[in-house]
């Protein structure tokens, strides 16, 4: 293993589309991941505005955009 990282709470997610930055998953199934990107963005709003530059997105999908964390419990008031 070269790197592991938690994902916070799905409560913690913002979904990201052409339209609209929303709060909570993207989708509401918890088997569905089609591929991961780590960001290093000085905060979640610098996040949302990568995700949103995604082809993906552009092109009528979307992203969940959630913080990492590498140790201790996530803080939501951080989010």
């Amino acid at each position: 293993m070269t790197a592991a990282w938690a994902f916070t709470p799905r409560t913690m997610a913002k979904a990201v589309r052409a339209d609209a930055v929303t709060d909570g998953p993207f989708l509401d199934s918890r088997q569905v991941v089609a591929g991961v990107y780590i960001l290093d963005a000085p905060d979640l709003d610098a996040a949302l505005a990568t995700a949103a530059a995604n082809p993906a997105v552009r092109q009528g999908g979307g992203l969940e955009v959630r913080p990492i964390h590498s140790r201790g419990v996530a803080d939501p008031s951080q989010a």
